[in-house]
């Protein structure tokens, strides 16, 4: 399994060597800061380098080239936005609790069971083209909770339910745990999903205006799928699984404007999860709002993108979804 995913793991590493590298870039000292220092530091006798006479430097002329024309678009690199800019974060003893709502596209495929002799061999299921889930336009909520245990850890937990119903007539035939079902036959299908995310979010580091974390989480995912005709002369067949999953990701978070006390942040977030005969990662990137109640306390809006892909392949059953698709998210810190 793990060389399977291996190419998965390098980006990983990669990851998490790149994104501390690039929040420590803000609080490294500059040449002007190190050159200060150094003044300080002569040794007796010596003359100080503020007291010697820089020489005049040369004048060099250089033909401007097609690159001078793009210097402009380093004020898009959001990495080197906001300097001055001030990222509020929450401190020891403080919670952060906030509802969370992603207008989902959904996209999956089952298959339980194994060929047998004289039985029906086991097909995947799709779940538009088979079971009539529809692909977009489902809003799908959770709740996100989190506690500043110390200055650098935090606990954080979320819960995602999911609940899908549909009625439809599949285009093709296909079986589902030994039953056959006909082509252009009405089914009812349904599906729950329980997501439970717990975890440890370290610092990796922090400046005044960045922070860059990194989380390990274990998930716990209950799937459970009901298919059965409308007619009655098919039973439902239900398929219950459980799922175990370790998560690890990295999250990086830059202030872009401080605005009459306000303050405009960019959140980027990825991980992978592994265990259980199962692979998936996850991405995200936002916009989060936060705006001050009174002292060490603020209310936020967050908006942007996510996406997910969870995959469960055995031989005898398999269970692969991917969710993608905007979301908002309210909360408070207190």
């Amino acid at each position: 399994m793990l060389g399977k995913y291996q190419k998965y793991l390098w980006i990983m590493i990669i990851i998490a060597a790149v994104f501390p590298a690039v929040a420590s870039a803000d609080s490294a000292p500059t040449n002007e800061e190190l050159a200060s220092g150094a003044r300080l530091d002569c040794p007796p006798g010596y003359k100080s380098i503020a007291k010697v006479k820089p020489t005049e430097p040369t004048p060099l002329k250089v033909k401007p080239g097609i690159m001078s024309k793009f210097g402009g678009l380093s004020r898009y690199n959001p990495i080197t936005w906001g300097p001055e800019c001030y990222l509020p974060t929450p401190a020891k003893g403080q919670f952060l609790l906030g509802p969370k709502v992603t207008f989902t596209r959904m996209r999956g495929d089952v298959r339980k069971g194994t060929e047998m002799l004289g039985g029906a061999a086991a097909s995947v299921v799709n779940f538009e083209d088979h079971l009539g889930f529809p692909r977009s336009g489902r809003p799908i909520w959770s709740i996100e909770a989190f506690y500043q245990l110390r200055p650098r850890w935090g606990l954080r937990y979320s819960f995602t339910p999911i609940m899908m119903e549909a009625t439809a007539s599949p285009k093709t035939a296909f079986s589902f745990s030994g039953t056959s079902f006909a082509a252009l036959t009405p089914i009812h299908s349904k599906w729950e999903r329980y997501e439970h995310r717990a975890g440890l979010l370290f610092n990796i580091s922090q400046t005044t205006n960045s922070m860059t974390s990194f989380f390990a989480e274990w998930m716990y995912v209950q799937d459970r799928l009901s298919i059965g005709a409308t007619s009655g002369t098919v039973s439902s067949v239900t398929w219950d699984t459980n799922k175990s999953l370790a998560v690890a990701g990295l999250e990086f978070e830059k202030c872009l404007k401080n605005y009459r006390g306000n303050t405009l942040a960019l959140n980027l977030k990825g991980g992978l999860a592994f265990m259980s005969n199962t692979f998936g990662y996850e991405g995200e990137i936002g916009l989060n709002y936060m705006i001050p109640i009174k002292a060490g306390r603020f209310g936020f809006v967050k908006g942007g993108y996510r996406y997910a892909s969870l995959k469960t392949d055995q031989a005898a059953s398999m269970f692969d979804t991917t969710m993608d698709g905007a979301f908002i998210q309210i909360g408070f810190l207190f």
